[in-house]
């Protein structure tokens, strides 16, 4: 573990009550639940953590097809068991296995889609979790590999395997309504880390880096004790690259019983730091979002805009499906790849209004358009279809359809269906 990370630990340890021996193994975060500003992208990839089961089973088919009639297919198998230690002293170790099986149903490797499987689309199992918890009073401590839901390193779990990382971190809740961050983000696996899903990877291979980095740093502070109002910054460093600075404002506001608005702004910039190994980081985000909820009618309306006013464009350097209120299942708009812009209108309905309970579906278009337009001009509607029958079974279901108005650029369909099963 880095010296400095290590040191930020050590000095919050060391302000924990000496009251601290009685324990609680569920420790409160905040005085209540944080607001939490919804993007597609967001909602689909969702990392929802099983603490009442040991283990899951996952099934997941996938295709991807351009207008050149060129087509992937993949079908796999897959599922994690895990398993935690009683606490002692605070302290708990906890571990995961994760296993993906290819199925055998793609004779032709030129066929087979290759974001289930490992990178020769290969079956796997890989330790996905294996760390050592403590919590102290207000404090909780995690080290080694883990899950993280974070504005840029989350689990985004849109595959057969989400992301997983290998981290510190350190959250304290001794003031109230405020919930202090740091950590250390030194290798990531899963389906998005660039080089291989079924390893843990440096972080700098993830980004593109041929060499190894001195990980990446963090800290935020969140706070809670407004009405109806959540605020969040958090500060990355990633070493000899770029410095990432993201805030965000969550406002909900009840007009009745069954009608609730939650309109959430954002602001996240990118700038180069130290050696600058991957080049000029100059990205200015700003971004809106507003969402209306009927609950009487089941029906919940969103909206979204981003705009990036850098020389670079918005920041691509998220480890996860990334952080902005415009991400659709496919697209984001750090794709862009300069200045420009995004907008996004979605709604979803959940069907128990008309006596189907469990079934949800969603619809939802957007669009994103550099300064230049000949630089990159695409939309994308996005089909959803999301089936909870009980806290055992549940399958989602999506569809996007992108195309482009920019020349070289081929025309995709991809529709993803997975099915899981917790035990």
């Amino acid at each position: 573990m880095n010296r400095y990370i290590l040191s930020a630990i050590l000095l919050m340890i060391m302000s924990i009550s000496t009251q601290a021996e009685n324990l609680d193994t569920n420790m409160t975060k905040a005085v209540h639940d944080p607001i939490k500003i919804k993007s597609v992208r967001g909602i689909l990839g969702e990392y929802v953590l099983m603490e009442h089961v040991k283990g899951q089973l996952r099934g997941g088919y996938i295709t991807f097809s351009e207008d050149d009639a060129s087509r992937t297919n993949a079908y796999a198998l897959g599922g994690h068991y895990h398993f935690n230690t009683k606490r002692w002293n605070g302290l708990m170790i906890g571990s995961e296995a994760y296993a993906v099986l290819d199925l055998g149903i793609n004779q032709n490797p030129l066929d087979q889609n290759g974001d289930f499987l490992n990178k020769n689309n290969e079956s796997f199992i890989l330790l996905s979790q294996i760390y050592l918890n403590g919590t102290w009073g207000n404090t909780e401590m995690t080290l080694g590999r883990q899950t993280l839901d974070t504005p840029h390193a989350d689990s985004d779990d849109i595959r057969m395997l989400p992301n997983y990382f290998e981290a510190y971190t350190l959250t304290n809740t001794d003031i109230e309504a405020l919930t202090l961050n740091v950590g250390l983000i030194d290798k990531m696996a899963g389906w998005e880390n660039g080089v291989d899903s079924a390893k843990f990877v440096d972080v700098g291979q993830t980004l593109g880096l041929n060499a190894d980095m001195d990980g990446i740093y963090y800290a935020s502070a969140m706070y809670e004790g407004i009405k109806d109002l959540s605020l969040s910054l958090w500060y990355y460093h990633y070493s000899d690259i770029a410095n990432i600075f993201y805030a965000e404002a969550g406002y909900t506001h009840a007009f009745s019983n069954d009608t609730t608005l939650t309109l959430g702004l954002q602001y996240d910039s990118s700038h180069e730091t130290g050696a600058a190994l991957l080049g000029l980081q100059d990205a200015n985000t700003y971004g809106v979002s507003i969402e209306v909820d009927f609950s009487s009618l089941g029906l919940t309306v969103l909206a979204a805009y981003n705009k990036d006013n850098g020389s670079t464009g918005a920041t691509g350097l998220s480890l996860g499906g990334g952080t902005f209120f415009t991400s659709m299942e496919d697209q984001t708009l750090d794709a862009i790849g300069s200045e420009g812009k995004a907008w996004m209108i979605g709604a979803g309905y959940d069907l128990e209004n008309i006596g189907i309970q469990g079934l949800n579906v969603g619809l939802a278009y957007g669009d994103f358009q550099s300064n230049d337009a000949s630089g990159y001009a695409s939309h994308e509607l996005d089909a959803v279809l999301e089936y909870t029958h009980n806290e055992k079974f549940s399958f989602t279901a999506a569809a996007a359809f992108v195309e482009f108005n920019t020349p070289y650029i081929q025309d995709y369909t991809q529709f993803r269906l997975v099915g899981n099963y917790n035990f």
